[in-house]
């Protein structure tokens, strides 16, 4: 059958690792659409980060946002809004502030700092669209978050992942990892492999005629859901094991060869 709605990860998958779009990958996005080809951007950012890329690939306003508690359809059309229960708040949050640990909380449209510390910057530095707001863990307690994300050293990620699925049921929270710094807290019902279900449901188009391209463990249920999964070559073993193909770095434009083997597949006889 053939693919007519892609969903690509950004940040070490179309962005390069200076986190701009690979010149080729702009150039095979507009083959893409031309061939009939939807492309939705599939990110961990939330959509006022992502904004930026769609306008500067020409896309029309979906998006899968903040790993799949937030989707866009058409014109940018709400379809989709899982936020964490204030119960998987609480619990992240005592956790953050007694370990120390850089935390960000996200809404809709803000990005919260609820700490000063190096990793902050690393954060400010990476997404630069967004300008982050400063608030107390207190404050963010109250408000109606999509994500947490903790941020700290590597070799700190994976204690801290075992520290907090053991705090939290997994019947009101789920842990994934977007960069070796990120550990993300998310609602048990988000992911993207749910948003791509859910946008492909919205656009009438099933699931054999989805694909989706990514790198890293947030990335794992839509390649493994997309009718056909893509790996970039930097992307980690979970993402290769689920994909049906493997395709360059992230630095080598993979996603244009993706694009392009999509294309001759739909085209061929």
């Amino acid at each position: 059958m053939p693919i007519r709605l892609l969903a690509c990860d950004l940040d070490g998958t179309l962005l390069t690792k200076e986190r701009v779009p690979h010149p080729q990958n702009i150039l095979a996005i507009q083959r893409a659409l031309a061939a009939g080809i939807a492309v939705v951007p599939a990110s961990g950012r939330i959509a006022s980060s992502i904004k930026q890329f769609s306008a500067e690939l020409g896309l029309n306003g979906m998006m899968i946002c903040s790993n799949g508690s937030h989707v866009l359809g058409k014109a940018g059309a709400e379809l989709l809004y899982v936020g964490l229960s204030p119960d998987a708040i609480g619990i992240t949050l005592d956790y953050a502030e007694w370990v120390g640990v850089h935390t960000s909380g996200y809404t809709r449209h803000e990005l919260y700092f609820l700490s000063d510390t190096k990793y902050g910057e690393v954060y400010r530095a990476r997404v630069r669209s967004v300008v982050p707001k400063q608030a107390t863990f207190e404050q963010v307690r109250h408000m109606s978050l999509l994500k947490i994300i903790l941020i700290d050293d590597p070799a700190n990620i994976p204690v801290h992942r075992l520290a907090l699925e053991a705090l939290l049921p997994a019947d009101i929270a789920s842990l994934t990892e977007s960069e070796p710094e990120y550990l993300e807290v998310l609602s048990p019902d988000a992911n993207k492999g749910l948003g791509l279900k859910v946008l492909s449901e919205a656009l009438g188009i099933p699931r054999e005629e989805t694909a989706a391209i990514g790198d890293y463990l947030n990335d794992v249920e839509m390649v493994e859901w997309a009718g056909i999964g893509a790996a970039v070559g930097n992307a980690v073993n979970e993402v290769k094991a689920v994909a049906t193909i493997q395709v360059g770095t992230n630095d080598e434009a993979g996603v244009a060869q993706f694009i392009d083997y999509l294309i001759a597949r739909n085209t061929s006889p």
